[in-house]
């Protein structure tokens, strides 16, 4: 008797985790209002874990054996908790979501005052040294740049005037 009682027992508590864990499921839900895909991956998860969970509660259980009390204590579980845990669960499931994104949105509020801010400022300044620097070699290079790009054109001149005159042949 001991051990019938167990089982059942079993099945009942696994009935209250698998209410629990839809409960969890439906707060999740609720507060990311996801897409279609990413419900349908949900729901991939939420059945993939609610049959660990009842199967290990049939091993542990009963061993692995499916009977009728089986289905009965499920329902059980999963009817007590709807009936009696389901609106405090989702509720403070619902505060549980909301501080978890308070926190995190505090966490990236400072990380972005404390790392990315200070980035932007610094990759300021070097672009302002870049730029001075820019400027200044520019001023430096601007009088050798045109020096040598008057003796480029004075040649480039001379060559064409050397070329037609090698290749046309003297004018008659």
């Amino acid at each position: 008797m001991e051990l019938q009682f167990y089982a059942l027992f079993m099945t009942v508590l696994s009935g209250i985790g698998v209410g629990l864990l839809f409960d969890l499921l439906r707060a999740v839900r609720r507060f990311l209002r996801p897409g279609p895909l990413l419900a349908a991956l949900g729901d991939l998860l939420f059945w993939g874990a609610a049959t660990a969970m009842v199967g290990t509660g049939l091993f542990l259980g009963n061993w692995g054996e499916y009977r009728f009390y089986v289905l009965v204590g499920l329902l059980t579980g999963l009817v007590l908790h709807f009936a009696l845990a389901s609106p405090a669960v989702l509720w403070l499931a619902d505060r549980l979501l909301h501080a978890v994104a308070w926190a995190l949105k505090v966490l990236w509020e400072l990380a972005m005052r404390l790392i990315w801010f200070p980035l932007q400022a610094v990759a300021a300044v070097l672009w302002r040294l870049g730029r001075g620097l820019g400027t200044w070699l520019g001023r430096r290079l601007r009088g050798p740049y045109r020096w040598l790009r008057l003796r480029y054109l004075l040649a480039r001149r001379r060559l064409r005037r050397a070329w037609r005159r090698w290749f046309r042949g003297p004018k008659t």
